[in-house]
């Protein structure tokens, strides 16, 4: 019997694929969406205690924080992922492909669709049809190396980074940032440092400038 864990933001989506699978012969096992290092690390000790053959990882990933959480599950737990989405961004599609996932199926095919196209990953088999598979990677290469950097660099981000970097986007000050998290500035200032690291930019107006970036690729 195929073993196959699903994973997707809400709950009662993932027990939704969870049964849909089961019924259709598949071990099925759905877990929590994993969110930073500490998260993936205990997500792929599930995955291999649980020896799946197959993941499903359901996101809207026209958002790019959900876009950059599957990059870290794809290329952080090891076993070949399919990504279940209402994007049509091939552009994202294609940065996830070139990170490892196997596979795209979209919302809109169903449930019986998805279980033929695990079966098929699960035999070694074709995650996608092999033309749109092609403009998926072509769409992410043609975006250039720099903003594939920039991209990547982004999703290297940790949460709380991401956060404090999406609040510096939206015009807050890292005073307004403190106040609101209640940290002092001092720890504020850290992780702009920290993330001006991450990004090899040298001001705190290039990283907003990186962000952007990240958030608008693909559409």
């Amino acid at each position: 019997m195929t073993r196959v864990v699903v994973v997707a933001e809400g709950g009662l989506v993932a027990e939704t694929i969870e049964v849909a699978l089961a019924e259709q012969g598949f071990c099925a096992q759905s877990m929590p969406f994993p969110r930073g290092r500490a998260e993936v690390v205990e997500a792929r000790r599930r995955v291999d205690e649980f020896e799946a053959q197959a993941g499903v990882v359901v996101a809207e990933v026209d958002e790019v924080e959900e876009w950059r959480d599957v990059l870290g599950l794809v290329e952080g737990v090891d076993v070949p992922w399919l990504l279940v989405t209402g994007s049509a961004s091939l552009g994202r599609w294609g940065g996830l492909l070139a990170a490892g996932c196997v596979g795209v199926v979209r919302m809109t095919d169903g449930l019986d669709a998805l279980a033929e196209t695990v079966r098929a990953v699960a035999a070694k088999g074709a995650g996608m049809d092999a033309v749109q598979h092609a403009l998926a990677l072509g769409a992410w290469h043609d975006l250039g190396a720099e903003q594939r950097d920039v991209v990547r660099r982004i999703a290297a981000l940790s949460p709380r980074e991401w956060e404090v970097l999406g609040l510096l986007g939206e015009g807050q000050t890292t005073a307004s940032i403190a106040k609101m998290s209640g940290v002092s500035e001092g720890t504020v200032r850290s992780q702009v440092r920290a993330i001006r690291q991450k990004l090899n930019v040298r001001s705190q107006l290039a990283a907003v400038a990186a962000y952007q970036t990240a958030t608008e690729f693909g559409r």
